[in-house]
């Protein structure tokens, strides 16, 4: 018989700004996305803590920040950044991506620093924190942060993200991306998924970040699609009749998925 499918269901982003935090409060109304994951670095995050941190169907994670990626809308450390100067830029704020790093050694004691202030900040305004992830995967550029982040996980009882990646999936931006999503489950063929989305509405605040790479349009219609995917019943519908069951970062310890 064959295992039962499951898919680790996550929105990242959440404070990031108003949009995102609404965008998520529409995703979580179809009963199917189980993590959210917080920045604690940006400036919605009081306003998410009043919208989701009093919900016990949601498993919450510290969406750990080193990196603004937005021309605009940029965002620094919460521990005092005198004690962590080494993962700023002159201008005081983050560096827009991790490739900065590999130039630009950051002393490891103080990336620890701003990983407990993020967690304190977060733990502070009424998270219950389970799970750890990484904004911008900046594992893959500071050497040894990966098992740095891996043993402070472990030495509070919490879940480190990299050891449940799975088979990492996506969805696309368009009316069609239920269909989509289910097929590309069937042509793959895995047990075990993560799918990793960030949900917003589309509004003028969304349209204010962008970069070389993506307009604040192209952002805005994306996540506006991600928000829509997860609050669409059908899904969860054809998720039942399929057999294929979301599940939490704490149900994959539990289910022994490693």
């Amino acid at each position: 018989m064959a295992r039962e499918i499951c898919i680790i269901t996550r929105a990242d982003d959440c404070g990031s700004n108003h949009s995102a935090n609404l965008g998520i409060e529409q995703a979580l109304e179809g009963g199917v996305l189980r993590n959210v994951s917080i920045m604690a670095t940006c400036p919605a995050v009081r306003e998410a803590a009043e919208m989701f941190a009093g919900r016990d169907d949601v498993c919450f994670g510290l969406h750990f920040v080193l990196n603004a990626e937005w021309n605009v809308i940029k965002w620094g450390p919460v521990a005092d950044p005198a004690s962590v100067p080494s993962l700023i830029e002159a201008d005081g704020w983050f560096s827009p991506y991790p490739h900065y790093f590999e130039e630009h050694p950051p002393v490891m004691a103080e990336v620890m620093l701003e990983l407990e202030a993020q967690f304190a900040k977060l733990t502070e305004l009424g998270f219950h924190i389970t799970y750890v992830d990484t904004h911008m995967e900046p594992e893959l550029a500071i050497p040894g942060l990966e098992d740095e982040l891996r043993a402070w996980c472990s030495a509070r009882g919490l879940i480190y993200w990299w050891d449940y990646i799975f088979q990492n999936i996506s969805i696309s931006a368009n009316d069609d991306a239920v269909i989509e999503h289910l097929g590309q489950i069937e042509t793959l063929g895995s047990e075990r998924y993560l799918l990793v989305t960030h949900p917003a509405v589309d509004s003028e605040e969304m349209r204010t970040l962008g970069n070389a790479y993506e307009s604040g349009q192209q952002i805005a219609r994306t996540r506006q699609y991600d928000s829509l995917f997860w609050s669409n019943p059908r899904l969860s519908s054809e998720y039942k009749h399929r057999g294929i069951r979301p599940i939490r970062y704490d149900e994959a310890v539990e289910l022994n998925l490693s």
